[in-house]
Order: structure tokens, then C-alpha cells, then sequence
């Protein structure tokens, strides 16, 4: 016994250094283990080893006591049947562990879906959106921790960022680097146009203008208080419907409103006044709100909280992603953790035939 579990052990260490020391000098050998760190496991088997040597004394003495004159041919039998359990119980075992740490040999080529959608967010700067009616926090500082916490949970997505006010402008095309759009996000302030309002039909015109010709999933997300706003072309309405992008409109704000401050750095500094000298007062519209999202077949959020939820958007840009989507060739690592454990469960069969059969050497 002592010998074949010296072979045994001998035989597992030297496959196993041979296979990792060669995925150690090339990154792109053909065998490879994807979870080495199973192969601590091993250890088990030494606790089953001193259990079994317990197990194999006790019947031992159990036998002396009842036939103590055949107790040489008796212990013979017994122990040829316990050496041939306990090595099919520890190949078990081993090759269990074997399985876990998947071995990977070669490659293979596998259908995938990609599902991905293009999404282009636009962002009000307008005066209004300093307005600190949420928690004495600006409106602006609400949309941009909401827009860091909605890109945090997109996967695969290509983004882009479109500032408006009176205007609109591309201050990030189209982009799968959700790092560098979270660092313009962070950076973004009310001074980035001089000309005030809340244009919403040149903010939809820009987006369009963003979106590559690819046959994929498009989606406008329109972050506003919808206040102050302006006419404009009233035809890109018509577009975004016959074109099925989906858009997306939350309203930040409350309709009791608040001041305007004139620097929305130093809010103590003052607040706008209007001709009459008294402060301008900036609510948000939740009818507005509402409006461009029916004009556009789209989805209308209103929230006064601090820390906005977007799941409802979250769902409907991941259905949306789920309704265009592209079947791919993709080629893999081709995992055969089947093959070990294939010889674990032989053994475990071999073993159970072997304790419920009365096996007379």
C-alpha cells in the first residue's frame, strides 16, 4: 500500500509541475488549469488517509474478537478490500479537484449574442439647473451623481454626452471608456454656454447627429427641470418616431421651486432678480416633462430625490438591447473538466459495487 500511494503521489506532482511550469513560460501553451488555487483541496485527502487507517484497525480488532482462529485469512481479505476503497475514494477525490480547477486544453468556436445599444445622454446646464430646492444641493450636482451611479451599472453600451441650454453642443462622442465619460461628467458646470434656456428639440438634433449608421439599438437620455424652455424644430419629434429611438426624459427639480443663485459656487452670494428687482424663482415642470416624452413615444421620470433611482431606465435600455442584438463567432479556450470528471465518477461506481458486493479473495 505504502508503494502505490508513493506512485500515486509521485505520478500527480510530476503531471501537475510539468502542466503549470509549462503555463508559467508560455502564457499560450495549449494546457492550462483556470482555477489552480483548487488543487489546495488536495490536502482533504490526508484526513481521509488517517481515517481510513482508524477505520481499517477497528474492523481488525472487531474480527480478532469474533473468529480469532481464522483471524490471518480473515485480515488478508479485509485489507486487500480496504486498500482497493480507500484508492477509489481518494481517486475521487483527486480527480474531483482535478474537475474544479478546470483544466483547458485547445480552443473552440462558440455561438454569442452581443448585445449592445448605442445611448447618448443630455444634460441641461442651464442657470435653473443651480437652483438648490433638493436637499440645498444644485440640480446639476444631483443629475451628475446620478449620471456617475447609471454609468457604474451599463455593460457594453457605447455613451456619449450632449451639454445644452439654450444651445447644444458634443462634449463626448460615442465611447465604450466609462472612466473618461465619468471625468467629464465630474467636470461639468452651468458656464459651459452663454446662451440660457432649455432648447430641448437642438438638444434631440444633436444626439441624432451622434448616432453612427449601424443597425443596433439607439437611445436618448434627457436630463432636465424643464425649465425656461424654447421652441425649435419640432419635426425631430417625428424623426425619433420613425426612426424608433427610445428616449428617455428625467425631471430634476420640485414645483415649489427655488432661487437662483447668481454664482452657483458661492450661493451666498445672491440670487438672480428679474426686471422688478425681486428673485427669480425656478420650478421644475413636471407637464413639460411629460410632454416630450409623449411627443417622442418615450419614458417620463420625475424625481425630488436627493439620490435618484434610474432602474426604470436601467430596464428599458437593457430591453431594448435584448430586442437588437447580433449572433457572433467567437472562439474560446475549450475547458475539459469532463475528462477527470468522467474517472471521478467511474471510481465512485467501482467503489459502491465493491461495498455492496461480497467480494471473497
Amino acid at each position: 500500500m505504502l508503494i502505490m500511494e508513493i506512485l500515486f503521489w509521485s505520478l500527480y506532482f510530476a503531471v501537475y509541475y510539468y502542466l503549470t511550469s509549462v503555463q508559467e513560460q508560455d502564457l499560450n501553451s495549449k494546457f492550462q488549469f483556470a482555477k489552480p488555487q483548487y488543487f489546495g483541496y488536495v490536502t482533504l485527502v490526508i484526513p481521509l488517509f488517517f481515517l481510513y487507517l482508524y477505520s481499517l484497525r477497528k474492523k481488525n480488532r472487531l474480527n480478532a474478537l469474533l473468529s480469532p482462529s481464522s483471524i490471518t485469512n480473515k485480515k488478508q481479505a479485509h485489507f486487500i478490500n480496504s486498500v482497493l476503497q480507500f484508492f477509489l475514494i481518494r481517486s475521487v477525490l483527486v480527480f474531483t479537484i482535478i474537475a474544479l480547477a478546470q483544466p483547458i486544453y485547445g480552443k473552440k468556436k462558440v455561438d454569442g449574442i452581443q448585445r449592445s445599444m448605442e445611448l447618448v445622454i443630455c444634460l441641461d446646464i442651464s442657470n435653473s439647473m443651480n437652483t438648490r430646492d433638493i436637499d440645498q444641493t444644485s440640480r446639476l450636482e444631483i443629475a451628475k451623481r446620478a449620471l456617475n451611479a447609471f454609468v457604474s451599472k451599463l455593460s457594453g453600451e457605447k455613451i456619449g454626452l450632449c451639454l445644452f441650454a439654450g444651445d447644444a453642443f458634443v462634449q463626448l462622442p460615442l465611447t465604450t471608456d466609462y472612466n473618461a465619460a465619468k471625468l467629464f461628467i465630474d467636470d461639468l458646470s452651468t458656464n459651459y454656454l452663454s446662451k440660457q434656456g432649455t432648447n430641448i428639440p437642438r438638444a434631440l438634433e444633436t444626439s441624432m447627429e451622434m448616432f453612427t449608421k449601424d443597425d443596433i439599438a439607439q437611445a436618448i437620455f434627457i436630463l432636465t427641470d424643464g425649465e425656461n424652455h424654447e421652441g425649435g424644430d419640432q419635426d425631430i419629434f417625428n424623426e425619433i418616431r420613425a426612426k424608433k429611438i427610445q428616449v428617455c426624459v428625467l425631471g430634476i427639480g420640485t414645483e415649489r421651486g427655488g432661487e437662483i443663485p447668481i454664482e452657483a459656487s458661492f450661493p451666498e452670494s445672491g440670487s438672480m432678480l428679474n426686471k422688478n428687482g425681486n428673485a427669480v424663482i425656478s420650478r421644475m415642470n413636471p407637464k413639460f416633462i411629460q410632454d416630450i416624452a409623449a411627443k417622442t413615444d418615450g419614458l417620463a421620470l420625475v424625481t425630488d430625490a436627493a439620490y435618484p433611482d434610474l432602474q426604470d431606465i436601467l430596464t428599458q435600455i437593457n430591453h431594448m438591447k435584448r430586442t437588437k442584438s447580433r449572433t457572433l463567432k467567437f472562439e474560446i479556450k475549450d475547458s475539459v473538466y469532463e475528462v477527470p470528471l468522467f474517472f471521478a465518477l467511474m471510481c465512485l461506481l467501482f467503489w459502491y459495487f465493491l461495498s455492496s458486493l461480497k467480494i471473497k479473495w
